[in-house]
């Protein structure tokens, strides 16, 4: 039987805000809300780093001192944490884009 294929959850959660600055990045929204979507876009990203990156990092640490590496994701916590660096400096490099506008 085939594997089946599915999204990991924190980059699923980082292509949802992606969404959020494209509706930032919509020229037919209004400059008002086209602000909201940014300061929206940027509250998310915090919290994303605070509950759901600092978790990786302690999944990895806990691996690393207990020799696990399995914790029951498709992919290690690493390759998680370089997807998710990899997603957010092209994120962030568009949020600069369109706050310079």
């Amino acid at each position: 039987m085939a594997k089946k294929q599915f999204i990991q959850r924190d980059i699923s959660w980082l292509s949802f805000n992606a969404r959020v600055l494209q509706e930032a990045n919509d020229p037919d929204v209004s400059l008002k809300l086209r602000i909201k979507f940014l300061g929206i876009f940027s509250n998310n990203m915090d919290e994303f780093f605070r509950v759901r990156v600092a978790t990786l990092k302690r999944m990895l640490e806990y691996a690393e001192k207990n020799k696990k590496t399995n914790f029951h994701l498709e992919e290690a916590p690493q390759e998680i944490l370089d997807q998710i660096q990899t997603t957010v400096l092209k994120q962030q490099g568009e949020f600069n884009r369109i706050w310079e506008g």
